[in-house]
């Protein structure tokens, strides 16, 4: 058979299952045999792309097909911005986008001069602050902005804040405590990475049986959750299976 018209058929099963699974109208399935190629391109641009777009992933995509063609383009106009008003917002959203892409050194002399007047002792830059320096491995630097944040900020409430902590305690050495705080992370810690770390710092701690049984949770859970969660957290799943896989080979 001619690989033209194996494209053409594997077009027109790829379109044909998303009309079933998105629940589209039937007709499409019509056109779409109806009409081999053109009825597959009319429902591309018609359905499936504008789908693509307005999801999520869609619009995760585009945004990493822009920053792959020019990625420094969003800290360009920050810094622009930055010249022209030095405000708290302006140097929070400047050191946010140096920490993404791995500029961690900088983003923290940003967060750093953030903490000024009114918002010295503001949590969202103190925790912003706290992630540069741990990026940087400044381990004893980043438990210390979380503890000052905690001091000033009693009421405060972050997971985020939270798993970063624990996560310090073990970049510390200090693998007891990091286990309480992930084993209180576990409890309410929305998606896998919480508990995923948990299992890891008990494998390291020699503790195999304990750390296999929490990937299998892991594991179960994602089975019987709705597909969202599994395509929202894919890489923690996909690194709990290798590590399950890892464990079991022990």
């Amino acid at each position: 058979m001619p690989i033209l018209a194996l494209l053409v058929i594997a077009c027109q099963v790829t379109c044909g299952l998303h009309v079933v699974r998105s629940g589209q109208e039937r007709y499409w399935i019509y056109l779409i045999i109806a009409l081999p190629g053109l009825g597959c391109l009319i429902y591309f641009l018609g359905i499936m792309l504008p789908d693509m777009l307005g999801s999520y992933n869609g619009r995760r995509t585009i945004k990493r097909l822009h920053d792959s063609v020019d990625p420094k383009r969003h800290l360009r106009a920050l810094r622009d911005e930055l010249e022209i008003r030095d405000t708290r917002d302006t140097r929070i959203n400047l050191a946010d986008e140096l920490l993404r892409i791995g500029q961690a050194e900088e983003a923290a002399t940003h967060y750093q001069s953030a903490l000024r007047g009114i918002h010295s002792d503001a949590p969202d830059i103190l925790l912003g602050l706290a992630k540069a320096r741990f990026a940087s491995n400044n381990f004893t630097g980043c438990r210390e902005n979380l503890e000052h944040l905690i001091s000033k900020n009693p009421d405060f409430r972050s997971a985020e804040g939270h798993l970063l902590y624990a996560r310090t305690l073990e970049a510390l050495g200090e693998t007891h405590k990091a286990e309480e705080e992930y084993q209180a992370l576990s409890k309410y810690y929305t998606g896998p990475e919480a508990v995923y770390r948990y299992a890891v710092l008990l494998r390291h701690m020699g503790r195999q049986r304990e750390a296999r049984e929490l990937q299998e949770q892991i594991q179960t859970y994602a089975r019987r959750a709705p597909k969202h969660y599994r395509t929202l957290h894919k890489e923690w799943l996909d690194l709990s299976q290798q590590e399950l896989r890892s464990l079991q080979q022990d």
